[in-house]
């Protein structure tokens, strides 16, 4: 008997889909960025720190010698502020006493890889639905593969590890969707925030922020025009004391409140500990030193020089005009949080970062990652816009980085030079500041315009 071919309908086809580049770029950045980092951190110093290639420089951080010696204090039972300009917190010299001479340096290359694994995460969960225009080799250039991050933390720099993953869990669990009670989520993103400012006191300037998006998280939900354009207050300055009256009701909602208790309690718990087994000196040297910080060497400020001459007449009054800078920075901070938060928390948490640094009594190199780690979570501006402001802030820092190194390491006296560089990059960060706010609600503007079209 002669069998019949089956039928062509009835066979099923299995088709093995392929992914796509960025898809395997997706899958494979986070390992590739952490392997780089790790290869750069093993390589670098070997080719570098003898000041071979440049020299006068190295390449590994002076603040990473510094950590190494307060965990050789602590391994041979001592406290970590017995190494002179140890002003961290002990915890952190605890940890690397357990680890070899190099791990501390791998342990940051780590944190900066989950870093800019959380930045991609959080760039790709819909939280800006108006954007689509960036591809995903973008957003692996904005942290993952950023030259200038992998040099911070290859150098020896614990700010990733220190400051910026604690920054970044919080926002991600702030603005996670998770199944537990808003209350809960509070809590959570609390605990996290009061570590982050127990191990850097600056983060605490986002504390208003947070509670700001907390308080408003029901109306969010309920409203989806709240984010639009028309409620952002720097388009109406006017309505500051009417929004601060607004601000008093919603602030006393649980959440907010949940999540200052939170933070409350986690900062205290670790600065009680800290004091126990180390004494005043982890309070005074890790935290209450940098309220009255001044420094005249590897400064970007605009006050760098006054600070310089200063200390070389011995003007005490320097203190209160350190302590009298805090107010517009006060200012400033009060207004981003209670005016932005709510409706954008990335950009709220960059203006602050961006604004606190231009008008800070000191900024060095890390500084610079405390912000850049944020702007790729607001994403409502138009980069080709803002080109020339990006332009003209690395032209500023070059220009300080060149007359820096005849200062330092030529020993030239250019200290009114450098302090002219000083200006121009506060210049620089100004207008670069206001060009990204501009556009900003420029390509909010034309998002309301086109979806109210559609609609």
């Amino acid at each position: 008997m002669e069998k019949s071919a089956p039928d062509a309908s009835s066979q099923v086809k299995v088709r093995v889909r392929v992914p796509s580049r960025h898809e395997w770029w997706d899958r494979h950045s986070f390992l590739l960025g952490l392997f780089l980092r790790l290869f750069l951190a093993w390589a670098l110093p070997l080719l570098l720190d003898d000041a071979q290639l440049i020299p006068g420089v190295a390449y590994t951080d002076i603040d990473y010698l510094v950590f190494t010696d307060a965990a050789n204090h602590i391994a041979n039972g001592q406290s970590p502020y017995d190494r002179h300009t140890y002003r961290y917190t002990p915890f952190l010299a605890a940890l690397l006493s357990v680890l070899p001479i190099e791990g501390g340096r791998y342990l940051f290359c780590i944190a900066d890889a989950i870093c800019g694994w959380i930045i991609i995460r959080l760039r790709r969960s819909n939280i800006y639905t108006y954007d689509s225009t960036f591809s995903s080799m973008v957003d692996l250039l904005w942290w993952m593969f950023n030259p200038f991050a992998i040099n911070i933390c290859t150098r020896g720099s614990a700010e990733s590890f220190m400051v910026l993953l604690p920054v970044l869990l919080t926002v991600m669990l702030v603005k996670s969707n998770m199944a537990i009670p808003t209350w809960l989520q509070a809590c959570l993103a609390g605990i996290v925030h009061g570590a982050a400012i127990h191990s850097k006191l600056y983060p605490i300037i986002y504390t208003l922020s947070y509670m700001a998006y907390f308080a408003t998280a029901q109306q969010r939900k309920q409203q989806p025009s709240f984010n639009s354009i028309n409620t952002f207050p720097w388009m109406e300055p006017k309505r500051l004391r009417r929004l601060i009256q607004t601000w008093v009701r919603r602030l006393l909602k649980p959440a907010p409140i949940f999540f200052l208790i939170a933070s409350i309690f986690s900062f205290v718990l670790l600065t009680y500990l800290a004091v126990q087994w180390y004494g005043n000196e982890s309070l005074h040297e890790g935290l209450l030193y940098h309220l009255s910080r001044v420094d005249h060497r590897h400064n970007y400020s605009i006050f760098w020089y006054p600070i310089y001459l200063a200390r070389a007449r011995h003007d005490v009054g320097m203190k209160l005009v350190g302590r009298l800078l805090l107010i517009p920075q006060l200012i400033l901070l009060v207004y981003s949080s209670l005016g932005i938060a709510s409706h954008d928390l990335g950009l709220a948490l960059f203006t602050q970062t961006f604004l606190f640094v231009a008008l800070n009594k000191v900024i060095t190199a890390q500084y610079f990652t405390w912000y850049l780690c944020l702007l790729p979570l607001c994403c409502g501006f138009d980069f080709w816009r803002v080109r020339w402001s990006f332009l003209a802030l690395g032209i500023s820092i070059v220009t300080w980085l060149a007359s820096a190194y005849c200062l330092e390491m030529q020993g030239m006296a250019v200290h009114r030079l450098v302090w002219l560089a000083s200006l121009l990059y506060f210049a620089a960060n100004v207008n670069l500041l206001g060009a990204l706010l501009r556009s900003y609600s420029s390509k909010l503007q034309r998002t309301s315009t086109y979806r109210g079209k559609s609609d």
